[in-house]
Order: structure tokens, then C-alpha cells, then sequence
């Protein structure tokens, strides 16, 4: 039977290798009580084959759904500039190449997916983002989407929150926020924002980067409700981030930053489903099937 609430699903994708067994997984083990529709986007023509498109669907669902979508650099931005380029950056030095930009571009896709061209999240009222990568292990026993349906106070939350005094900040986690502490501290001072949680107020106050590693709890996976992204507080936060062209620059993540944006708006994480925690899901379970995502065709773009 078909759930009232009007939700959907978010993927995108490039690890073809990977998408059957996800899309396999999050039907069998949660989705399939609710028939929630699919939306799996690319960039290119990694999934135009129709009969890759036949096969997922004949085998798992007719609710899925292969939308391709563009992808740009900012223009205001230079070559040089580009996260890749920064070769003093012992994470670009061993190993992110040009030929990983597709990763830069799907940052900015997640930072923008709100009406971005092509899409159609924006018709649905609540929004859940799984990895290709990822496969949910044994049935979900609630619905995403009814549990953050009913909390007044919550906007969204995550099926993965990374405490800091669990898991601690490693060196890859460092040389990816270069700049971002300094970002959101700049950010809260030019719009005169009330510092809501102890945590955002040390960062503006004394812009301490061993602080802001050490005590920054971010999330990924996302549960959305799409009204977030309709308020002026969003809107506001998108723009400064997109002219500090910081994704591409600096390959900052958007689970890192749509957890920056909480903490900023509301003083504290999202909602913790711990569906991560509990065993119902692995984010990584098929790297090793495909490890990297393959790059975009157009490395000009």
C-alpha cells in the first residue's frame, strides 16, 4: 500500500557496478511498503543505456526514475584555483586528479539540489539521499518520513551522525576543510547571526581550527523536509556559499556543510535516526565492487 506523504528519493550516481544491488536493498528492505519514487541522477550518459534502465526496473521497481543533469564550474573561478590543482595538498598530491572533478561537481549538485535543472525533488514535500554505494541490510522498521513528519522542531535529519569524540577527525578530514571554519565564522559575522549553540560561538570568537575539528559532529545521509529549503535562512546560506566558490576550491563536502547550516540556524545537529548505529544500513558496502566514482566526460566544464 502506497504511503499519503509525499516523498522521495535522491540518488545520484556514476558507480554503474554499484546502483543494481543499492536500489536492490532499499526496495526489499524499507521501500517497498511505500513505493516512494526513485530519482536517480547522473551526469553524462552513464545510465541513457535502455536496457540498464529495463533491467532495474523489470527486476526491482517501476518506481525509479534515471534523470541526467548538467554540471558547470562557477565562471568566476580559475583553473589554478581548483581543488585539484592545489598540489600542496598532500590529498591532491596523492591522488585527486583532474579526473576526479566529478566529485566537485556533485558537491554543488547536493549544495543546490533544490530546483536544480532537471530535477523534480522540489514537487515532493519530504526528500531521503542514500550513496550508490551504500545497501540497507535488514528491514527499516519505520518510515523515515512519518517519524520526521512528526516532530514540529525538526527539519531534518540523518541515518548517520559522526560524533567527534567517537570517531576522530584524521588527516583527510583536515586537508578537505581548508577555509570552512573560517567560512562559517565570516558568515555568522556579516549577517549578524545570534550565535544559537557554544559550538558556533567558539568558532566565531576565536576562529580555533584544532577546536572546530575536534568538537564538530556532522551527518550524512540526509532526511529532508523540502520546506527548508524554501526559507530566507536557506537561501541566504546557499548564496554565500556558492560566490565563496569554496566547493571547488576546497572539495568541502555537503554532509559537512548541511550540518554547518543546522548547527548555525537551529544550535545543534539534526536528528540522529541511527539507522547507521543500529546495523539497518552500510554506507560503504560495495567500494569494493567500485571504489572511485568515474570522473564527468567534459573536464572543461
Amino acid at each position: 500500500m502506497k504511503n499519503k506523504i509525499n516523498g522521495c528519493i535522491n540518488i545520484l550516481s556514476s558507480r554503474h557496478k554499484c546502483l543494481p544491488t543499492c536500489l536492490k536493498t532499499l526496495h526489499v528492505n524499507w521501500n517497498y511498503r511505500y513505493d516512494y519514487p526513485v530519482y536517480v541522477h547522473y551526469f553524462d550518459d552513464i545510465y541513457d543505456r535502455e536496457d540498464y534502465r529495463a533491467w532495474i526496473k523489470n527486476n526491482i521497481s517501476q518506481n525509479i526514475h534515471f534523470i541526467s543533469i548538467p554540471y558547470s564550474t562557477p565562471s568566476f573561478l580559475q583553473e589554478k584555483e581548483l581543488f585539484y590543482n592545489r598540489t600542496n595538498i598532500p590529498y591532491v598530491s596523492n591522488g585527486f586528479t583532474i579526473k576526479r572533478k566529478g566529485y566537485l561537481h556533485m558537491s554543488n549538485f547536493y549544495n543546490n539540489l533544490y530546483k536544480y535543472p532537471n530535477t523534480k525533488l522540489h514537487n515532493h514535500d519530504y526528500m531521503l539521499s542514500v550513496d550508490d554505494e551504500s545497501v540497507f541490510l535488514k528491514e527499516v522498521p519505520y518510515d523515515f518520513f512519518e517519524v520526521l513528519a512528526g516532530m514540529e522542531d525538526e527539519m531534518a535529519g540523518a541515518i548517520k551522525v559522526t560524533y567527534p569524540h567517537i570517531k576522530k577527525p584524521h588527516e583527510g578530514n583536515f586537508q578537505t576543510r581548508i577555509g570552512m571554519m573560517d567560512h562559517v565564522a565570516d558568515y555568522v559575522e556579516k549577517f549578524n547571526l545570534e550565535k544559537k549553540c557554544e559550538f558556533i560561538a567558539n568558532i566565531v570568537e576565536e576562529r580555533n581550527e584544532k577546536y572546530f575539528h575536534e568538537n564538530f559532529i556532522f551527518s550524512d545521509s540526509y532526511v529532508f523536509k523540502m520546506k527548508l529549503f524554501e526559507t530566507e535562512e536557506w537561501k541566504q546560506w546557499s548564496k554565500f556559499l556558492n560566490e565563496s566558490g569554496g566547493v571547488y576550491k576546497f572539495r568541502w563536502g555537503d554532509h559537512e556543510l548541511n550540518s554547518l547550516f543546522y548547527h548555525i540556524h537551529f544550535g545543534r545537529h539534526v536528528y540522529d535516526f541511527k539507522t547507521v548505529d543500529e546495523g539497518y544500513h552500510n554506507q560503504s558496502a560495495l567500494r569494493g565492487i567500485q571504489d572511485l566514482a568515474p570522473g564527468v566526460k567534459d573536464s572543461k566544464a
